[in-house]
């Protein structure tokens, strides 16, 4: 199985790949959240998604957003709009499946890999947004419930916590294009990784809370 794509690449491209035809059934999807499963073809989930909307939205992205609340898969809503995308990974942890989401998954695996990010849009020129924090929870199909030396090597700090220290979203979204290289700023990066840890702690009960 493909490594995570952090660049470009989305994750229903990775899907459809192995599965053919992925489509998004949407279970909610208000101010604060949306929580849907990324389906095949025999209506089987092979990724159930929870974003979190803890940023305000520019004109155009809540118009896109009007667009994947109709049922459309995030990634290629913004893409259609010609919007790059890069994910900014903050942790991987697992999750304890409960019955409901193996019988969505078709699994007896009591655990999956669940990988949060931050979800940047960027168009053009213009500065990089944040549509939302999105928990991706995978099937074990699709992937092993291990975490692995990639999945650690493409873990950053938050956003909020890097502007705190001085690091804009353009310089976070051009590092993640240089596939995620902060050798040259080791304690900016080391100071947000910490500033980090209590609110991506909060990321990871809230996610477990709606599984």
């Amino acid at each position: 199985m493909k490594h995570f794509p952090i660049l470009d690449k989305l994750h229903t491209d990775v899907l459809e790949e192995k599965y053919g035809a992925i489509n998004s059934k949407v279970i909610k999807h208000n101010k604060k959240i949306r929580i849907s499963h990324l389906i095949d073809k025999n209506n089987v989930s092979r990724t159930h998604a929870i974003t979190f909307f803890d940023y305000p939205f520019s004109k155009e992205i809540e118009k896109i957003n009007k667009e994947i609340k109709k049922g459309n898969p995030i990634g290629k809503e913004f893409r259609k709009f010609g919007y790059g995308i890069r994910k900014n990974v903050v942790d991987v942890f697992l999750v304890e499946l409960s019955r409901n989401l193996q019988e969505e998954f078709k699994t007896k695996e009591k655990f999956a890999k669940t990988r949060l990010s931050e979800f940047y849009a960027r168009k053009k020129d213009k500065k990089p947004q944040v549509y939302g924090i999105v928990a991706e929870i995978y099937s074990p199909d699709f992937r092993n419930p291990i975490i692995n030396s990639v999945d650690i090597s493409q873990i950053n700090p938050l956003t909020e916590m890097f502007e705190k220290i001085g690091v804009s979203n353009k310089e976070i979204w051009e590092r993640l294009g240089d596939n995620n290289d902060w050798s040259n700023m080791h304690e900016e990066y080391s100071k947000a990784k910490v500033l980090s840890l209590k609110k991506v702690q909060e990321y990871q009960k809230r996610v477990k809370r709606f599984i």
